[in-house]
């Protein structure tokens, strides 16, 4: 695996540590964040191993087609990765939810966005070792 592509794959590891600690403490908002955090660092990983770059942006659907496979999830589980997208900046600010980010974020809500990241982050783990 290219030396920089290992970075963003321990980085998603981290931030999906960083993701299930804050659902299990009640952070709602950081459970969101690092949720998304994880799943666009893993696929940029997987882009910089495969094809050697990728695109400077956030969004987890953009990623997903530039890489040009879906790593084994499902229509269902995709559309719920796109999803992640959203928590770049939604939970981040309080003026695009009109509010406060912790009370616009459900419980249910963070434990998808979770359970979803560490999907990607796992599956693109595997991708790599595989092709090493």
């Amino acid at each position: 695996m290219r030396e920089q592509a290992r970075w963003w794959i321990l980085s998603a590891k981290r931030d999906l540590e960083r993701a299930r600690h804050s659902l299990e403490i009640g952070d709602r908002v950081g459970a969101v964040f690092w949720s998304q955090q994880a799943a666009e660092k893993a696929l940029k990983g997987l882009l910089l191993h495969f094809k050697g770059g990728f695109p400077k942006t956030h969004s987890i659907r953009r990623l997903f087609e530039e890489l040009g496979y879906n790593l084994g999830l499902s229509e269902e589980e995709l559309e719920e990765a796109y999803e992640l997208t959203q928590y770049y900046h939604l939970s981040r600010y309080p003026d695009i939810v009109e509010g406060v980010p912790d009370e616009a974020i459900s419980r249910k809500s963070a434990g998808e966005a979770v359970a979803i990241a560490s999907r990607i982050v796992e599956a693109s783990e595997r991708a790599v070792e595989e092709e090493d």
